[in-house]
């Protein structure tokens, strides 16, 4: 098992109180796969990076930084499966070609492989963590990103966007749900080189360099990298969250279409970040989807869930169905094609394209053939 070590750096400009392992991430200009360098100690990291980035002779030099799943909300009430209505997802699978098989990865927790509404759906699974190939889990939340794209349309309990696609589960996370940078990048790339058109990643972390970097590498591969947009409820500069051509960033709406927030305490409120890195919003508050369980406990197989964590896969699922209508579309055309059918609500500066429309994305996607 790796060992999480969490470390705060000593105040830096534009680098101040993050999370990392000690070490940085960078990669060489011509090269794919990225590496990771420690210092002597935390201070001179700033300085080495500084150095290395000087020199003209990497693609980029970031800290192997510590990401977790975003503070998805877990509500234990029931609700019915509203995202479906207002993205016209039912209309969508009318164009939808349910024979083309298109894999999605997840990047996430794992998925559980016995799950009813998810068995026969699930490739082998590939645990990053511990480097072995298996469907292990550890927190529920890669099982509830895996059904919201692909639970089986069935009358067991919710239905995915694409309930004909295969998911290959990929385990970044540790008992806690947390990653690294590293990872992170590592599993997009993989996930490119073993076929995935789709590659859903529900952790912080969006704004690094090496996002941006992993994510050009899988468009070159033909993959849609879709990232959530994380979960502070705050305003996201374009300093400090750059808008990455290569990353999907995808915020959270409500069942109103109105921003996903929420009161937490006085004068503070949570919910989905917004500004000009937000690519398109998705439906992202109260979602029902399939939980990991076990039936000797009686546990519940299904639960309810917010955060732009659930908005993202909302958004891989749409883009599988128009991969589906053409797998020869390459990234930059599905990005295109889900942001000219979306529903605009608000400023484009705060909300991108705006609420996607799984129909409209279909029905422009076949008259793109």
């Amino acid at each position: 098992m790796l060992k999480w070590i969490l470390a705060t750096l000593v105040t830096f400009s534009a680098y101040a109180q993050i999370h990392h392992t000690g070490e940085l991430l960078y990669r060489f200009k011509n090269q794919s796969k990225s590496q990771v360098l420690a210092a002597k100690n935390k201070q001179s990291l700033e300085s080495l990076r500084q150095q290395m980035l000087n020199s003209g002779e990497y693609e980029f030099v970031t800290y192997n930084t510590i990401e977790t799943t975003p503070n998805d909300g877990e509500e234990t009430d029931l609700s019915t499966q509203w995202h479906h209505t207002n993205v016209q997802t039912e209309a969508a699978w009318r164009i939808a070609d349910a024979r083309k098989k298109i894999i999605v990865a997840v990047c996430d927790s794992g998925a559980q492989a016995d799950h009813e509404d998810l068995a026969g759906n699930l490739l082998a699974g590939w645990n990053m963590v511990d480097g072995v190939a298996d469907n292990s889990t550890t927190t529920s939340h890669g099982t509830f990103v895996a059904g919201i794209i692909a639970a089986k349309l069935n009358s067991m309990g919710g239905v995915g966007l694409a309930p004909f696609v295969k998911i290959l589960p990929m385990r970044i996370s540790n008992e806690t749900g947390s990653t690294s940078m590293q990872l992170i990048t590592d599993c997009i790339q993989l996930a490119a080189d073993r076929g995935a058109k789709v590659i859903n990643v529900s952790f912080t972390g969006i704004q690094s360099p090496a996002v941006e970097a992993a994510g050009k590498y899988a468009a070159d591969k033909g993959a849609l990298l879709v990232y959530a947009a994380g979960n502070r409820g705050l305003y996201r500069s374009s300093t400090s969250y750059p808008d990455y051509k290569n990353v999907f960033a995808v915020g959270a709406t409500d069942s109103a279409d109105d921003r996903w927030k929420y009161w937490r305490a006085e004068d503070d409120w949570g919910g989905s970040n917004y500004g000009p890195f937000i690519d398109v919003m998705a439906p992202g508050h109260m979602l029902y989807s399939t939980t990991i369980y076990d039936d000797v406990l009686l546990l519940a197989k299904y639960r309810t869930g917010s955060g732009t964590s659930y908005a993202a896969p909302v958004v891989s699922g749409i883009a599988a169905m128009i991969f589906s209508v053409n797998p020869k579309f390459t990234a930059a055309q599905v990005q295109s094609i889900i942001k000219r059918s979306a529903d605009t609500m608000g400023r484009s500066s705060y909300y991108g394209a705006g609420r996607v429309n799984a129909y409209r994305a279909l029905k422009l996607a076949a008259e793109s053939l």
